[in-house]
C-alpha cells in the first residue's frame, strides 16, 4: 500500500537554521516539498564536485576489476579526484597525440630518417628538390637538367627525390604531402615516450583503483548529505527578521518522532493531510517484508504509481515472475539461474545488505518460475523431447499439444485475467457506483474478447451466446457508466478503446512468440554443434564452443525480452485498465549518510 503522507511546515528561529537542518538530517524522515528556484553558490559548488567525483568513480571503475586490491595511506578525497582526473585527461591527450603520430611515422617511414633542415642545406647550396611519390606507370616526364634519386619501391610504388639547379613545377610533379615535423627519429622518439607516460598512467591508476575506490565511494555518500543539506537549506525561507519555516512532506506514522523532536527542538510545527491532487506530494511504499523485492522492479525501471494511485507492487511482482517463466520456458536454464542465485544468497550476502539480498530473492523467485514453466513443457537447453527421460518431457497437456494452441490459450487466458483483475480492483476503489459499474463493464467486455480471440486463432467455429452475452451487457454498462456523455473527447475515444481492449488480449501472444523464439534459437545451435561435431572428431571442441556462446546469446535475448515485454504487459495494459499514470515522486528524506530508512 502507500503510506499517507503528512504535509509539514516547520518554523525555527533563523540564527537556528543550520542546528534545525542538521536535526532533521539526523532523524532521516523529512522530505522536502521542493527545491528552490535557483541553487545557492554553495549548492553549484558540491554539486561540481559532485560530478567531478561521479567521473573520477568511472575512470577508476573501469581498472577496478583488474586492479589488485591493496592497503594504501589515507589521502584527502578531493585531491584524489583532482588526481584521477589530471591522470584521466592525460592519458586522453596522451592517446589522441599517439594517433596523430602513427600515421605520421608510417608516411615517412618509407623515406628513411632525415629532417627538414637536410633539404633546407640543399637549397642554401642553390639546389632545388622535391619529395615525390608515385606509381611504376605515372613516372613523370623531367627536364634534362633534372636529377632523380630512387629512394624505396614498395608496393608497387617509387618514392624518388628530384634535383634541380631551377625552381620546380610543382603542379607537374606528385608531390608527397607530409605532415608538419618531417623528422622521422624525432617522431618516433617521441611516440615511444608516450607510449612510455601511458604505461605510467596505466599502472598509476590501477594503484589508485585497487587502493583508494573504497575511500572515494565513502567520500560520494558524505558529499550527497552535505547536497541535500545545501539543497534544504536553499529551500528554507525566511518569515520576517527572526523566524525561517521549511515545507515538506513526512508518513504519518513517523509523525509522533517529528513531532516530539519539535519539542526537544523548540522548534513550531503545523501538519495537515497531505492532499491527493497535490503533485508535490513523494510516494513512499509499503510492501509486506517477504514480497520487498518488488520494490527492486520500480527502481530497475524508474517508475512509481502516484500519492493518489494504487500500489501494484505485488501483482507486478507475481504477473512479472509468470511472464519471465513463460518468456524464457527453458528448464536447462532455470535451473543454472536457480542454482547462481541460491549459491549468491548462501555465500554472496551478508544481513546488512539489504537491497543486495533483495535483487538476490528476485533473481530466485524468476529462475523458480523459468524452472517451473520448462518442467511444464518439457523444454531442456532446446533438446528434442525424444531425447529426454520421460519424467522430463513435461507433462500431456503441453507435451501433446504440437501446435502450441494449449500455450496460446494459456496466455490468453492470464492475459484476460491479469487485465480483469486491474478492473476489479479499479472497480473496488472506485469512488462511486456508477464507475464501479463500467470498470464491472469493462471486465465482463475483456472476457468477451477472450472467447473471440480464442475462436479465431484457437478452436474456430462461432462465437456462443455465453461470450455475446457478455458483450452485449459489457457494452451496456460502459455506455452507461463510463463514458462521460458530456465530454466530446470522451465520446470519440470510445469506439477506440473498444477496438484497444480486443488489442490489449491479443497483446499476450508475445508470451507464447517469445518463449518459441527462444526454444528455436537454442534448437539451431544444438543442431550447429551437431553438425560441427559430425564433420570431424577434431572439431569437437569447436562445437562445445558453439553450444556455449550460442545458449549465453540465447539467455541473453530471453533477459531482453522479459525486460522489454514483461515489463511492457504490466506497465502499459494492466496500468492501462486500472488507470495508472506513474507520475509518482520518491521519497527521499533529508538523511545521514549512515542513516537507515
Amino acid at each position: 500500500m502507500i503510506e499517507k503522507m503528512k504535509k509539514i511546515t516547520l518554523v525555527c528561529l533563523s540564527s537556528q537554521r543550520q542546528t534545525a537542518l542538521a536535526a532533521l538530517q539526523s532523524l532521516g524522515l523529512f522530505h522536502i516539498a521542493a527545491a528552490a528556484e535557483q541553487a545557492s553558490e554553495e549548492s553549484q559548488t558540491l554539486l561540481q564536485k559532485e560530478k567531478d567525483l561521479a567521473q573520477a568513480l568511472f575512470v577508476l571503475g573501469t581498472y577496478a576489476k583488474t586492479a589488485e586490491k591493496q592497503a594504501a595511506a589515507p589521502e584527502s578525497p578531493e585531491k584524489l579526484v583532482s588526481r584521477v582526473l589530471a591522470l584521466s585527461q592525460g592519458q586522453k591527450q596522451n592517446l589522441e597525440r599517439q594517433a596523430e603520430l602513427r600515421p605520421a611515422i608510417e608516411k615517412l617511414t618509407p623515406w628513411g630518417e632525415f629532417s627538414a633542415q637536410a633539404l633546407a642545406r640543399f637549397a642554401a647550396s642553390g639546389w632545388h628538390s622535391a619529395l615525390c611519390n608515385a606509381g611504376a606507370e605515372q613516372m613523370p616526364q623531367l627536364p634534362e637538367d633534372c636529377f632523380v634519386q630512387t629512394v624505396k619501391q614498395s608496393a608497387g610504388r617509387h618514392y624518388f627525390i628530384v634535383f634541380s639547379p631551377n625552381p620546380l613545377p610543382d603542379m607537374e610533379l606528385p608531390l608527397e604531402k607530409f605532415p608538419q615535423g618531417m623528422d622521422l627519429a624525432a617522431l618516433r622518439q617521441e611516440l615511444a615516450a608516450l607510449q612510455k607516460e601511458e604505461r605510467q598512467n596505466e599502472a598509476e591508476l590501477l594503484l589508485l583503483a585497487g587502493s583508494q575506490l573504497e575511500t572515494l565511494l565513502q567520500h560520494k555518500a558524505l558529499l550527497q548529505e552535505k547536497i541535500d543539506y545545501a539543497a534544504a537549506k536553499d529551500a528554507m525561507s525566511e518569515a520576517g527578521d527572526q523566524l525561517s519555516y521549511l515545507s515538506g512532506y513526512v508518513p504519518q506514522q513517523k509523525l509522533p518522532e517529528l513531532l516530539e523532536a519539535a519539542r526537544q527542538e523548540g522548534w513550531g510545527l503545523r501538519h495537515l493531510e497531505a492532499e491527493l491532487d497535490d503533485p508535490e506530494v513523494p510516494t513512499k511504499l509499503r510492501i509486506p517484508r517477504r514480497l520487498q523485492m518488488a520494490q527492486q522492479i520500480f527502481d530497475f525501471i524508474g517508475v512509481l504509481p502516484g500519492y493518489n494511485e494504487i500500489d501494484v507492487s505485488v501483482p507486478m511482482l507475481v504477473f512479472l515472475s509468470i511472464f519471465c517463466g513463460m518468456l524464457v520456458g527453458d528448464a536447462g536454464y532455470g535451473a543454472l539461474l536457480l542454482a547462481g542465485g541460491l549459491g549468491l544468497f548462501c555465500f554472496a550476502s551478508k544481513p546488512g545488505e539489504t537491497k543486495k539480498r533483495q535483487g538476490i530473492m528476485l533473481l530466485i523467485i524468476m529462475s523458480s518460475c523459468i524452472l517451473t514453466f520448462g518442467l511444464l513443457t518439457g523444454n531442456w537447453f532446446g533438446l528434442p523431447p525424444e531425447k529426454l527421460p520421460l519424467a522430463m518431457r513435461g507433462i500431456p497437456w503441453f507435451r501433446d499439444d504440437s501446435n502450441s494452441m494449449n500455450v496460446k490459450l494459456l496466455g490468453f487466458f492470464i492475459g484476460a485475467f491479469h487485465l480483469s483483475l486491474a478492473r476489479v480492483w479499479a472497480a473496488a476503489v472506485s469512488g462511486s457506483l456508477r464507475q464501479s459499474l463500467g470498470h464491472i463493464g469493462w471486465l465482463l467486455f475483456l472476457w468477451g474478447n477472450f472467447f473471440t480471440v480464442k475462436m479465431l486463432l484457437i478452436s474456430g467455429g462461432s462465437l456462443g451466446l455465453f461470450a455475446k452475452s457478455l458483450y452485449v451487457i459489457g457494452t451496456v454498462l460502459i455506455l452507461s457508466c463510463s463514458v462521460d456523455w458530456t465530454d466530446m473527447g470522451d465520446i470519440i475515444y470510445t469506439p477506440f478503446n473498444f477496438i484497444n481492449s480486443l488489442v490489449d488480449v491479443l497483446s499476450y501472444i508475445r508470451l507464447y512468440a517469445v518463449g518459441l523464439s527462444s526454444f528455436f534459437i537454442a534448437e539451431s545451435f544444438n543442431a550447429m554443434s551437431v553438425m560441427v561435431w559430425k564433420s570431424s572428431p577434431w572439431l569437437i571442441p569447436l562445437s562445445l564452443v558453439i553450444i556455449l556462446l550460442g545458449h549465453c546469446l540465447n539467455v541473453a535475448l530471453a533477459a531482453m525480452g522479459v525486460l522489454v515485454h514483461g515489463i511492457r504487459l504490466n506497465t502499459l495494459e494492466f496500468s492501462g485498465h486500472i488507470g495508472l499514470s506513474w507520475s509518482g515522486k520518491p521519497y527521499q528524506p533529508l538523511k545521514t549518510a549512515k542513516h537507515e530508512e
